[in-house]
């Protein structure tokens, strides 16, 4: 079964990011009790989701048309492409902000704030002007900024809180500890699957997710670092949960972690020096399955799932009596989504007839409804406290008024529309098509 045959996994997965992003919108706004760094984390991640749906969306098609040879001139192919390189700029640069303020704010003043936002703002602009121009993936937009910046940010707070032990604050540094590293999982969970081939020097890793002749070998070089240096905060990251495992502190992250990097070693002994790339998937053989099993795994439940977690778990979604009902219909409405996407991924494996397939789904279905008004009852009353204990420097208070908020969802619905529209236009213009042409000119295929 080739990476095409699963086109519908892809597809489920990015139907689970953007249903994340919209419905917890929807929630968040109503939340009036969150402070205006959980506020703007909020509408960030939500929006992060919405943008990177719809990227991933573009992926399994534009995998099928590779594999096809479907990739000639005035292509659709290059309005996917576009609009992947698009999307996936908004993603990286909204990390880049949603670091800047959860869960700790590092910028301290409102000055500090603007100049920050200001700052992610022109990089969006400088991408969107390269791909605009028929220049993507150059070392220009500066590849793999968002892995430096955020693993500097969320590594260094994971470090301080993970490591406080004064009482009065434990509980909230636990949090903040556990905020960090399930965000740093978040970004990064899918390079730590590759840790080994690193290491080790195998091909799988110098291969993973470049984009071939559209890139340089500068701009390979600079994104590899960058794959390098998250590799590094996740060791740093698995270090300190097995040091405090071994003085009884363990968490939920320290299982976690400890569970990726594992996988990364089995991982090895199946892909070896195997020359993978990013679009390998499917079940054609061991390799591309573990692909399947792991990194699309990652992008495809594991982001949504990750991200709702932290959004539900600490306190950033409205549980008010009247919207706790609501909030258990959109839960619902996830578990459907994620079970037919798991669904979707045990049919790319294994020969599993479609009227077993739905019948799975109604049994999975019917268990998770049932299981999930304990648990979202067991995860609205765990604590949440982030700022017990603390000294308030640590927290800085911003006055940002709501209609600020307002204008930033709708900047960036604007900011999606133009990537949408940036997109058409290189199909149109056939952009992308010259640009390959050229590459592959220059490297001497025809």
């Amino acid at each position: 079964m080739a990476a095409t045959d699963s086109d519908s996994l892809g597809v489920i997965g990015a139907l689970l990011m953007i249903a994340v992003g919209a419905l917890t919108l929807f929630f968040v706004r109503k939340n009036e009790n969150l402070e205006w760094n959980e506020r703007f984390a909020a509408h960030i991640l939500c929006w992060t989701f919405i943008a990177k749906g719809i990227g991933n969306s573009m992926i399994d098609s534009v995998i099928a048309r590779y594999e096809a040879g479907d990739i000639g001139l005035g292509g659709v192919w290059q309005f996917e492409m576009a609009l992947m390189w698009g999307t996936d700029y908004l993603f990286s640069c909204g990390m880049i902000l949603l670091a800047m303020v959860f869960p700790v704010p590092i910028t301290r003043t409102k000055r500090q704030f603007k100049i920050g936002c200001g700052l992610v703002l022109l990089l969006v602009l400088i991408r969107l002007t390269l791909l605009l121009l028929g220049e993507p993936v150059t070392v220009f937009e500066l590849p793999g900024l968002s892995y430096l910046v955020c693993g500097l940010i969320w590594g260094s707070v994971y470090a301080k809180f993970r490591l406080d032990e004064n009482l009065r604050s434990r509980e909230s540094s636990k949090n903040i500890a556990n905020i960090a590293g399930l965000l740093a999982l978040f970004q990064f969970g899918h390079i730590w699957f590759s840790w080994p081939g690193l290491l080790l020097r195998s091909e799988y890793f110098y291969n993973f997710d470049l984009w071939i002749f559209f890139s340089s070998n500068l701009t390979n070089f600079v994104w590899q670092s960058s794959y390098a240096f998250a590799i590094g905060t996740g060791f740093f990251i698995l270090g300190m949960e097995i040091w405090c495992a071994n003085k009884g502190r363990a968490s939920m992250l320290t299982y976690v972690i400890i569970a990726y990097f594992s996988l990364g070693l089995i991982g090895y002994s199946i892909l070896g020096s195997d020359a993978q790339g990013f679009w390998y998937t499917g079940s054609v053989g061991l390799s591309e399955l573990w692909n399947t099993l792991t990194s699309s795994m990652h992008f495809t439940m594991m982001r949504p799932m990750i991200g709702m977690y932290i959004i539900m778990r600490y306190g950033l979604f409205e549980t008010t009596p009247e919207m706790k009902p609501r909030a258990k219909i959109m839960v619902i409405i996830l578990i459907v989504i994620a079970t037919s996407a798991f669904l979707e991924l045990v049919q790319a494996i294994l020969p599993i007839p479609d009227m077993f397939s739905a019948a799975l789904l109604g049994i999975l279905v019917a268990l998770g409804i049932g299981w999930e008004e304990k648990s979202f009852d067991a995860l609205m009353d765990s604590s949440s406290e982030v700022r017990k204990g603390h000294d308030p420097r640590w927290f800085p208070e911003l006055i940002i008024p709501r209609s600020s908020f307002v204008l930033l969802d709708r900047s960036l619905l604007v900011l999606i529309v133009s990537v949408i529209f940036i997109a058409f236009l290189q199909w149109q213009t056939d952009a992308i098509y010259n640009l390959a042409a050229e590459r592959m000119g220059l490297e001497g295929y025809y």
